[in-house]
């Protein structure tokens, strides 16, 4: 009679480990925000101000200092007030990006260009920055909700 309330408990345990562990796999692959990923074809757009079809440009932080250039794609809306747009005909867009671009100088930091998806995946726009790391989030009627520099810096090549 001991026995079969051992397998029992047993029986218990590795059904709730299972449970937790579906739990936590299915919560990873549906995340909640999108990604930046490294691309050097968005950096060398950049640098040589290319100013890709399709897109609007933002900046964010003060225009003497920006932190961020985004270029985000047509099929996509950003209202958040900590980004500012550009004219990308304008003169202001070659400005900001030299602005940026002197970011990385006298040390290690150099911007980067990375590619905005969103939970899904989908290519979002662009990104050009020493801050590589940002969260991204975009609601269901494509509006980005969330697009927020993660303010530390990281050191490292591009790939």
């Amino acid at each position: 009679m001991f026995l079969p309330r051992q397998n029992r408990i047993r029986t218990l345990v590795v059904a709730s480990l299972l449970v937790m562990l579906l739990a936590t796999t299915m919560g990873c692959s549906a995340s909640k925000y999108g990604k930046l990923t490294p691309d050097k074809g968005v950096q060398q757009a950049f640098q040589s101000y290319q100013i890709l079809p399709n897109h609007k440009y933002y900046y964010r932080g003060v225009y003497s200092r920006p932190t961020v250039i985004a270029g985000i794609s047509q099929n996509y809306t950003m209202n958040l007030k900590m980004w500012v747009p550009i004219d990308a005909e304008s003169k202001d867009f070659k400005i900001l990006i030299d602005r940026v671009s002197l970011q990385g100088m006298g040390n290690q930091i150099e911007p980067w260009g990375l590619i905005i998806s969103d939970q899904q995946g989908n290519k979002v726009g662009i990104w050009y920055s020493a801050l590589r790391a940002a969260a991204v989030e975009v609601n269901e009627n494509r509006q980005i909700v969330k697009l927020y520099p993660i303010t530390r810096a990281a050191i490292g090549e591009q790939r």
